[in-house]
C-alpha cells in the first residue's frame, strides 16, 4: 500500500508555493527536531518539460542543501486535484471485509478508471463512527501517474520514498501526537489553494471539507502582506484598502468554519476545552485568530507542530524557524509516522 506507516524518514510536504520538510530523530520519550527545510516552489508551465525537470530537481535540492545530514529515505504527503478523499457510509464490517469489498467494487465509488489509481482506506471501528446504523470510513484515492511521478522526483535524486500520506491524515496525526487524543479539535489549514477544514475527535478524523476561496486575489494580497511583514523591522502597516480587503478574507474564513460546524451542532460545546487550531501559510496573517475567536466564541490559536517535540535552543532562536513553524504541520505529521510507534 502507498498510504502506510514506516520508520526513520524525513517528512516532506510539497505545497503549491513552498516545500517544507523536517528531520525527526527518535528519542526515548519524544522525538527531537534534527533539522528543517523550507524553500519556494517556482510556478512554471506544466507543458515545459525542461522547466518541470528543473523544478523537480530543485524540490529535492532544497532537502539536500538544508537537511543535515541529507535524508536517505523520506515520507511524503500528496494533495490537490489528483487526490480524492471520500467518506464511505457502509454497513458495519471488518477491515478485511471492507478492503475485499473495495478491491472488487472500487469503480462504484470513484469517477476514475480503477487501473489508473492507487487507493487505501482509513478504517474506523467503534460506535462513535456509526451513523444511521452504518459505519463511516474514509477512502483515499490518488492518480497513479501523479503518485509515481512524485516518488520519482526523489528517487531520481538518490532518495528512497518509504511511504506516501495525504495532508488531512498528516494533520490529524500531528495534532493527536502534540495535543493528545482527548476531546474534539477543529483544524483550519489555510494556504494558496484554499481552506482544508478537519474535525477530529478522540484522536480520529470524523469530518473534513476542502473549499476554494471565492476571491482569486486573496493570494496576491496575503503574499504581499506576509512578505512585507517579514522584511520590515518596524512591522507592516496596512493601508485602508488592504485593511478592507483583508476583512473580506477574515469573513470568508469565518463563514466556512461556521458552515462546517453547522453539520456538527454539538461540536462547539465539545471544542470549548480544545478549540480551533490554525495551520498553513495564511494562518499567520495578523488578526485572523482574534477575529475567529470572537466570532466562534471558542479558543483559537496557531498550531504548534513541535509542542511535544524537542527543538534545540539554536533552532528555537532562529527567526526563520519561528516565523515558519505553523507551516510545518503536514511535514511533522508525516515524519511522526516514522519515529513514533502507533
Amino acid at each position: 500500500m502507498y498510504f502506510r506507516k514506516s520508520e526513520d524518514v524525513a517528512g516532506v510536504d510539497v505545497g503549491s508555493r513552498f516545500i517544507k520538510s523536517v528531520m525527526l530523530q527518535r528519542g526515548r520519550s519524544c522525538p527531537t527536531l534534527k533539522s528543517f527545510a523550507i524553500g519556494s516552489v517556482t510556478q512554471r508551465s506544466c507543458h515545459d518539460f525542461q522547466a518541470k525537470f528543473e523544478k523537480d530537481r530543485h524540490i529535492v535540492q532544497v532537502l539536500q542543501d538544508q537537511l543535515n545530514p541529507p535524508p536517505q529515505t523520506v515520507g511524503i504527503s500528496v494533495s490537490g486535484p489528483q487526490v480524492l478523499l471520500k467518506i464511505l457510509s457502509l454497513p458495519n464490517m471488518t477491515e478485511k471485509d471492507l478492503r475485499a469489498h473495495l478491491a472488487l467494487e472500487l469503480d462504484r465509488y470513484i469517477p476514475l478508471e480503477v487501473q489508473d489509481v492507487v487507493w487505501d482506506v482509513y478504517y474506523q471501528k467503534g460506535t462513535v463512527f456509526l451513523k444511521d446504523g452504518k459505519q463511516e470510513n474514509f477512502l483515499v484515492v490518488a492518480k497513479r501517474e501523479f503518485v509515481e511521478g512524485r516518488i520519482r522526483q526523489f528517487e531520481d535524486q538518490g532518495m528512497k520514498v518509504r511511504f506516501v500520506d495525504v495532508d488531512t491524515f498528516a494533520l490529524v496525526n500531528m495534532v493527536a501526537y502534540n495535543y493528545g487524543n482527548e476531546g474534539a479539535w477543529l483544524i483550519v489549514h489555510l494556504g494558496p489553494t484554499g481552506i482544508l477544514l478537519v474535525i477530529m475527535e478522540e484522536g480520529h478524523l470524523v469530518h473534513f471539507r476542502q473549499v476554494s476561496y471565492e476571491a482569486e486575489w486573496y493570494g496576491d494580497l496575503l503574499d504581499r502582506v506576509l512578505l512585507s511583514h517579514e522584511t520590515s523591522d518596524e512591522g507592516y502597516q496596512l493601508g485602508t484598502s488592504e485593511t478592507l480587503l483583508l476583512q473580506q478574507f477574515f469573513k470568508e474564513t469565518t463563514d466556512q468554519v461556521l458552515e462546517t460546524l453547522k453539520h456538527f451542532p454539538d461540536m462547539p460545546e465539545k471544542a470549548v476545552g480544545s478549540g480551533v487550531l490554525l495551520s498553513g501559510g495564511y494562518s499567520v496573517v495578523e488578526g485572523l485568530s482574534a477575529k475567529l475567536a470572537d466570532s466562534l466564541k471558542m479558543p483559537v490559536s496557531l498550531v504548534d507542530p513541535f509542542k511535544k517535540i524537542v527543538v534545540p535552543a539554536a533552532m528555537q532562536q532562529d527567526c526563520r524557524f519561528q516565523k515558519a513553524a505553523p507551516l510545518f504541520g503536514v511535514a511533522v505529521g508525516v515524519a511522526l509516522r516514522g519515529v513514533v510507534s502507533s
